[in-house]
């Protein structure tokens, strides 16, 4: 965060330019279907979109909005916020300006399929990968509900790495194509000292959800505090400084 300066950071980032990314280094089968993208939320073709879909901006955190039902949905209040987000640059104003690379992304919107399974938002796998290899996962459920989350190693064995989230006692089982899940997590990867895979697997899909060059801003504890030593020691031992 304080000294790699890799503009690739940017591009994977960006949540439409990491669609090229994507569509290059493993296929355009794990994307979510794109639904519109733009910068101006007045041409936002409302009347075209399903009844729930996703809005995010492409050069930020936390940027997201989830439309479950769109007859329900007041069209103003929300383009006042997406103009908010547009006008608005992450890098510089969150995270003490220390998440370097949404600086340097275009602010833009893009909306896409809303993805669900058996009635729930689908799952969310997020691979820790150092040096194109996956070391961990922790997998989120009903983030949009009462949120739960559990870590596995790369075997999907526990791994005790919980956080400040609820760390749920019931069993979660990987799903029949959790190799599949791997190999296109360090096919992505691959080329970074460190980043984070977010993917989701909706009724046998592999679908990325984004890239994250910053879990958590920076400020995700270690508990046990131990982990902070045995994650560090899968990371590179070198500093970039340009």
């Amino acid at each position: 965060m304080l000294f790699d300066r890799n503009p690739r950071w940017v591009l994977v980032s960006d949540k439409l330019r990491m669609r090229d990314y994507v569509t290059e280094r493993a296929g355009s089968e794990y994307l979510v279907p794109l639904l519109w993208s733009g910068d101006d939320p007045n041409r936002i073709p409302w009347e075209a979109l399903p009844s729930k879909f996703v809005i995010k901006a492409t050069h930020g955190c936390g940027y997201n909005l989830i439309v479950r039902d769109k007859s329900r949905l007041e069209p103003e209040p929300v383009r006042r916020q997406l103009t908010k987000w547009l006008q608005t640059n992450y890098g510089e104003i969150f995270g003490l300006g220390t998440e370097w690379c949404y600086r340097h992304i275009p602010p833009s919107l893009i909306i896409e399929e809303f993805l669900e399974e058996d009635g729930r938002s689908a799952p969310d796998y997020k691979f820790w990968c150092f040096s194109g290899r996956v070391e961990c996962l922790t997998v989120h459920c009903r983030r949009h509900e009462m949120h739960v989350t559990q870590t596995f190693d790369r075997n999907f064995k526990p791994y005790k790495f919980p956080f400040h989230l609820y760390d749920t006692s019931e069993e979660i089982h990987p799903p029949p194509n959790f190799a599949d899940m791997v190999g296109v997590a360090e096919t992505l990867a691959g080329g970074f000292d460190f980043i984070r895979v977010d993917m989701y697997n909706v009724h046998g899909r592999v679908l990325l959800g984004e890239f994250t060059v910053y879990p958590g801003g920076g400020f995700i504890r270690f508990l046990p505090r131990e982990l902070d030593v045995t994650l560090g020691a899968k990371w590179p031992a070198r500093m970039e400084t340009a």
